[in-house]
């Protein structure tokens, strides 16, 4: 793992002006498909391979032209129907779709680094294996969840990213889950706590991650995990976008993530030596 040794992290929020709601979403459960979606005019990347775990409409695609939560368009991932969270205003509290499925062992042991020691139901699950040319990595994600906040601290719904085996999913060195205290309420769809790190003004939640350090002469995985803590109902969703081995133009430089940075860092050198 000696190719990891220089890889960094970085996030920070996006915030602008409010804009007209505009996500359409659709269904499918064709990992090529969405891994191609997000991807979409990337440069410096080649998908090599993808793989979802998931269920019949619990993963999709969605355009945004007019900006919601100031992500562009992309793919969805959900415990629930993903075409509930389209645009439009939060109608009900208890969004839910049961699909009444408990995760596997090995995505209950990602899980509960995020969400707490539990089982997990209606688990999303896609695998993007990758090369880069550049060394480099970026994409952007937003979180939301229909927990928040009457179960804040209950049914602690996670969402992990993983590139390689290990967790970069922190805002502020903590995991990204509806504990999170930047969870807040955010108009633009059906969702009742989006993740905004900036609270003190009006902001659209967009996580903009930048990895690098990466090797360039082998595959990597990324990946990208959602799962509903100790039971089935109220779904949690998440946005992601702008995958490539440049940082699009139109995405700021995302500023430092200190702890995260450091913590990564270290789990990588413990993973190198225990494979030496």
């Amino acid at each position: 793992m000696k190719y990891l040794a220089g890889l960094v992290l970085t996030a920070s929020c996006l915030c602008v002006a409010n804009a007209a709601h505009a996500i359409v979403a659709s269904a499918t459960s064709d990992a090529v498909a969405l891994a191609s979606a997000v991807s979409a005019g990337a440069s410096g990347l080649t998908v090599n391979a993808a793989a979802l775990s998931g269920h019949a409409t619990s993963s999709g695609t969605f355009s945004n032209a007019s900006g919601t939560y100031g992500i562009g368009s992309g793919i969805m991932l959900s415990t629930g129907d993903v075409r509930d969270y389209a645009d439009g205003p939060n109608q009900k509290d208890t969004k839910t779709t049961q699909y009444g499925v408990l995760g596997t062992a090995a995505q209950h042991a990602i899980l509960s680094q995020i969400g707490g020691n539990d089982n997990y139901f209606d688990v999303t699950q896609l695998d993007i294996n990758f090369t880069t040319g550049t060394g480099s990595v970026f994409f952007q994600t937003v979180f939301g969840s229909e927990e928040f906040p009457d179960f804040v601290g209950k049914f602690v719904d996670g969402f992990g990213l993983l590139i390689d085996g290990v967790n970069i999913a922190f805002v502020g060195g903590l995991p990204v889950n509806i504990d999170h205290p930047s969870v807040q309420q955010f108009d633009g769809t059906e969702l009742n706590g989006i993740l905004c790190p900036d609270t003190a003004t009006s902001c659209k939640p967009v996580q903009n991650f930048a990895l690098s350090g990466l090797s360039t002469d082998r595959s990597h995985t990324l990946t990208f995990i959602i799962g509903d803590r100790g039971d089935d109902r109220l779904d949690t969703t998440v946005y992601i976008s702008a995958l490539s081995g440049t940082r699009p133009v139109d995405v700021p430089e995302p500023g430092a993530l200190g702890l995260a940075g450091a913590g990564l860092l270290a789990l990588l050198a413990a993973r190198r030596r225990r494979k030496a």
